[in-house]
């Protein structure tokens, strides 16, 4: 049972071809690649491999660190600063965080990883294509822990940050990915996932475009009415009046119910309001190795304990930090079981199927 990418923004009228929720118009595709610093070791202290690629010492007492420039050289980025650009791949390789789906369990894909098999359920990262198999095609995947990726991939960097894409009902044909796949929930991350990854991306590139100053405020504005749509949906103060450009009506009707970050009290105060993202993006996140795989596993451990019976007795506390947290706040509970949900892709008349 279970803020958007750096460079994401709405246009003021969306195409009729692209949903809502995967609309992202591009800054000028620049790509930091002086984050990692990959140092060169002298020739005479190196070995070859059968493929003609050298390998330092470096290499040897950290595994990890010839794993990294595979993966550089795979999304066709230089090993270091000043080096020679690669050959680009044909298909950009993305890192999908989606479901293990039920068939069987699959070993990660990390050089030495401790924790053992993913297994069916269990969140993952799939980078497609994969670094073995035909690079022509999505129809190879690396799977590995989202922690284990996270030890690979600095996300620190847009190069790497802006290639996450949360698996969802918008987003399964670009993993290659059939609607046979996925009609059942399969792959599919809950809604409350894919709205935390989303934020959680905005949040990170906002802070990476700080940090190297090249921050615009404008990059990051939306249309009022999308604003509106995707951060104050389920509150009081949302009062809809059309849908955001040309959006259909299934993904205006899930964004505004079923995906809505906030969730009302029952009582008649003004301040019993829920909000998604105040409760699960802690405050200054943003430079940790492994802030993705914090914030999924705070929302994991808030869906086991929504799904117990014990409750907090109402008060004006919603937070879900913290994992020594034994008790929620009934309108946290109710908001995060309905965020637990697997909204599905629009079959017909099938418009409005989710999966809990």
């Amino acid at each position: 049972m279970f803020k958007m990418a750096p460079s994401i923004d709405y246009p003021t009228s969306l195409p009729v071809s692209v949903p809502l929720s995967h609309s992202i118009p591009q800054k000028q595709n620049t790509i930091d690649v002086s984050v990692v610093e990959i140092i060169e070791e002298d020739s005479d202290n190196g070995q070859s491999s059968d493929e003609g690629h050298f390998f330092s010492h470096q290499d040897v007492l950290d595994p990890l660190h010839a794993e990294r420039a595979r993966l550089r050289n795979h999304l066709g980025l230089p090993a270091n600063e000043g080096a020679p650009i690669p050959e680009q791949p044909r298909i950009q390789p993305l890192f999908f965080i989606e479901r293990v789906p039920d068939s069987r369990s699959i070993t990660c894909s990390l050089p030495g990883c401790t924790k053992g098999a993913l297994q069916p359920g269990e969140l993952r990262l799939a980078l497609n294509p994969g670094m073995v198999g035909d690079m022509w095609f999505r129809s190879s995947s690396d799977y590995y822990h989202v922690p284990c990726f996270e030890r690979l991939a600095d996300f620190t960097s847009p190069a790497y940050l802006d290639r996450i894409q949360p698996l969802t009902r918008n987003t399964f044909k670009l993993r290659g990915l059939k609607p046979s796949s996925v009609f059942d929930g399969s792959y599919l991350l809950p809604g409350g996932i894919e709205r935390l990854i989303l934020e959680w991306k905005v949040t990170r590139g906002k802070s990476i475009d700080k940090r190297d100053g090249v921050y615009d405020e404008r990059m990051y504005k939306l249309d009022e009415s999308v604003y509106e749509l995707l951060y104050h949906a389920g509150s009081r103060r949302y009062r809809p009046v059309c849908r955001p450009g040309l959006l259909d009506q299934f993904e205006f009707y899930t964004l505004s119910k079923t995906l809505a970050p906030n969730e009302c009290g029952s009582g008649n105060g003004h301040g019993e309001e829920w909000n998604l993202f105040e409760a699960f993006l802690e405050e200054g996140e943003g430079d940790g190795v492994h802030d993705l795989s914090a914030m999924l596993g705070r929302w994991q451990n808030a869906v086991a304990l929504s799904w117990q019976d014990t409750m907090k007795p109402p008060s004006n506390d919603f937070s879900c930090e913290g994992e020594d947290q034994s008790v929620l706040h009934p309108t946290a509970v109710r908001a995060i079981r309905r965020l637990s949900v697997i909204p599905v892709p629009q079959v017909g008349f099938n418009r409005l199927s989710c999966y809990p």
